[in-house]
């Protein structure tokens, strides 16, 4: 096997996260820690007052009655980011409990399903009204709601209703807080402190558990690699249920000492998240592809846009989940700012490799290991990992995690890719990979970043196969680049208006892109524009705006099936066929 690590030891962890957040509050005192936005403004919450409210709520978490079940006692949250959530989230876990953060948009069976695996003992949830229609056996014994429901109460539930704004409301005594705070020191780095279902782009989720430990690495990591300052400012639309966001995003912002801001509009309004922007004016953003796209698009169609994103102030900015697109990330090196790229799961507490802050990157390439990891390459090209931040194992699930797991302890991720001098080249989630009919292995995210790169009208590109004799692909257009027209592409753009017209230049574009292929077999032949959006609310979609190809598979079945039989009279409306012709 081929190995990979990081030249730089990790060096000392903090002891658990109740101490790196009272230590910031002592530290930082009256300086921001996180926003939210109020009216036409923000409204800023001090290091001070968290450290306060961290220790109201862990003493109160602790007066609860009950016992540990050996994995932990555990609290839910299916609630959208924002300052309560945010210091009741890192109470749960700096009172040695197990935070369960639960996505609010799944179909209720499946919550439902999951709040009785997690078996919690308390619910913190600001969707009150889809909450208490579960089932009331899922339910656990308290639940905390954290703005008031548009229904009545069942009076079944009524009783299992908690207040916390009078929890919040009363200082806690010296002697208390003195209490809670040597609780909190003490919790072990080792202890689990988290259940984070993966958002799973197959199968249902799988309970990632992770450590104190485990997510304190990273953030030593960063703090070495990043060098970040006290007072940094990050604007936050990643949801928190995600480990991208809520791990990765979030833990970033408090260990580093700096203030979160939540973007309100969740990331759903480009026009809202722009407003937010020039309140806010990041140091850093974080973001998905798919956001990154439309930004650009609506900085070179308006100067006032352009003005907003690219300000003096912004450092750099970090993608993941995808590849991100030339055409996106050169609008941003054009601005002279750094595209970052990091590459893990969540069951590495995410992040393995990082890209260096450079203005000039490598589609495909997401860097090398941070410290305190080590990966290797094994026979078939599938990523081993190894390190401080890989999890404990899946929740109750034991078959589940001895299979991603070597005899020797390192962690399957599923992910196909090969060492460089860059670092790491992704190729191709595992089960993606597919064989054509005369037995050549073909790895669709490559093909897929291609077109994306070549196109910017195109905001989803799937290829498939298995079986035929050329890959094939369906297209989902941008509709962002349709509104912004001739600002989305180059000169020698056609500069398509929708999705019938993407479906005329996008033939030629491919054309030219089959004849650079390295083999002949991985050329598209049939393809397929779809004129319509895809949504997480219809499971097409994970919460961080990943495909999901067992979805995409069934609900365009019928398109598949015109594509495999070339027969394409019975196709549904708003679909358009891609003339490809071989070129010689």
């Amino acid at each position: 096997m081929q190995f990979l690590r990081s030249t730089q030891e990790l060096g000392e962890l903090a002891a658990n996260i109740g101490s790196l957040v009272l230590a910031n509050a002592a530290r930082r005192g009256s300086a921001p820690a996180f926003a939210e936005r109020n009216g036409r403004n923000y409204r800023c919450v001090s290091w001070a007052r968290l450290g306060a409210d961290l220790g109201r709520i862990a003493a109160w978490l602790s007066a609860l009655p009950g016992a540990d079940d050996g994995d932990g006692r555990r609290v839910a949250f299916i609630a959208g980011n924002g300052y309560v959530r945010h210091v009741c989230e890192l109470a749960v876990m700096a009172s040695g409990r197990v935070s369960v953060p639960i996505f609010a948009g799944y179909p209720a069976p499946l919550m439902a399903e999951l709040l009785r695996f997690a078996a919690v003992e308390l619910l913190v949830t600001d969707q009150p009204d889809k909450v208490l229609a579960l089932d009331p056996a899922c339910l656990p014994a308290r639940i905390v709601l954290l703005r008031r429901p548009d229904s009545p109460v069942p009076a079944a539930l009524a009783e299992r209703l908690l207040d916390l704004s009078q929890v919040l409301a009363h200082p806690l005594r010296r002697d208390a807080r003195s209490r809670i705070e040597t609780t909190m020191h003490a919790v072990p780095a080792a202890r689990g402190c988290l259940i984070m279902f993966t958002s799973g782009t197959s199968g249902l989720p799988k309970g990632v558990q992770l450590s104190h430990a485990n997510l304190l690495s990273q953030q030593q990591a960063l703090r070495l690699l990043w060098k970040p300052r006290p007072g940094l400012r990050l604007l936050s639309y990643l949801p928190w249920h995600h480990s991208f966001g809520g791990l990765f995003e979030r833990f970033f912002a408090v260990a580093s000492g700096g203030c979160i801001a939540v973007e309100d509009g969740g990331g759903k309004d480009i026009a809202r998240l722009l407003e937010n922007f020039a309140l806010v004016r990041p140091h850093v953003f974080f973001s998905v592809p798919k956001i990154y796209q439309e930004i650009a698009v609506r900085a070179q169609a308006d100067a006032a846009v352009e003005r907003i994103v690219f300000h003096r102030q912004l450092q750099f900015v970090f993608t993941a989940a995808a590849p991100l697109p030339l055409s996106a990330s050169n609008v941003f090196r054009q601005h002279g700012i750094p595209v970052v790229e990091g590459w893990g799961l969540t069951e590495t507490s995410p992040c393995c490799t990082l890209t260096p802050r450079q203005l000039d990157r490598t589609p495909g390439v997401v860097g090398f290991p941070i410290p305190g990891v080590e990966l290797a390459c094994a026979d078939d090209g599938e990523i081993l990992v190894r390190g401080a931040n890989v999890m404990r194992g899946y929740f109750r699930n034991e078959v589940a995690t001895g299979a991603a797991f070597t005899a020797d302890g390192w962690f399957r991720t599923g992910d196909i890719g090969q060492f460089g001098g860059e670092g790491l080249r992704i190729l191709s989630r595992k089960e993606r990979m597919f064989k054509l009919a005369n037995g050549e292995k073909v790895f669709p995210a490559q093909i897929e970043a291609r077109i994306h790169t070549r196109c910017p009208f195109v905001k989803y590109a799937y290829v498939f196969g298995s079986g035929q004799r050329h890959p094939h692909l369906l297209v989902f257009p941008s509709r962002e680049a349709f509104a912004a027209g001739a600002c989305a592409g180059g000169d020698d753009c056609a500069h398509p208006q929708g999705p019938a017209q993407l479906a005329c230049c996008l033939a030629s574009c491919l054309a030219d892109i089959n004849v650079q292929q390295a083999t002949g077999y991985e050329a598209i032949r049939r393809a397929l524009v779809v004129g319509r959006e895809l949504s997480i609310e219809d499971n097409e979609l994970t919460p961080s705006f990943k495909l999901v190809p067992r979805r995409i598979e069934e609900r365009y079945a019928d398109c598949i099936r015109a594509m495999e039989d070339d027969r394409y009279d019975r196709l549904p409306e708003g679909v358009y066929v891609l003339e490809l012709e071989p070129r010689r």
